[in-house]
Parts: structure tokens; sequence; C-alpha cells
């Protein structure tokens, strides 16, 4: 089944672009969504997953992704990639 990662990120986040490098280093399907310019969609992302820092990080199965995991951030990427065999 297909399934990739949804990054909710800020530009000059660090802990982001570390999630990012990561999932491209590994070859992993990754999507980015940048919400500097918008943060009424910042805040829904925020309600939404119930995590309140950057990046959000959502493993999405199939093209809709209905179907998802709640991730974390990116101390809980590694961490989940780490359980997987990644690394």
């Amino acid at each position: 089944m297909l399934h990739y990662y949804a990054v909710y990120a800020l530009v000059d986040c660090g802990y982001c672009a570390k999630a990012i490098s990561k999932l491209a280093a590994l070859g992993l399907d990754h999507v980015l969504i940048l919400m500097d310019k918008s943060p009424d969609f910042h805040n829904q992302i925020k309600k939404k997953y119930d995590h309140h820092t950057v990046p959000v990080i959502v493993k999405c199965n199939g093209v809709t992704g209905d179907d998802m995991e709640v991730i974390g951030g990116c101390d809980d990427l590694l961490a989940k990639l780490k359980e997987e065999g990644y690394e």
C-alpha cells in the first residue's frame, strides 16, 4: 500500500529541516506543507492533531490520506523510523 509522510513545517525550523532531510536520505515518500504564510491553517493543524510544536508529522496511507497515523515531531519521527528498522 502506498504510504507517505506529510510534514507540516515552518521555513526557519531546524527540527523541520532535520525531519525532511532524514526522510529524503532514506528515500521515503513525503510531502512538505509550509505554514509560514497561513497562521490560521497552522492553528487548525495544531488543533486537529493535538500537537503544538513544529514539525507536525503524519504518516498517510493511500492517495487521499484518509487512513493516517500521527507521528508527532522530529524526535518522534526518528524513534518511529528506528522502530521500523530504518536506522
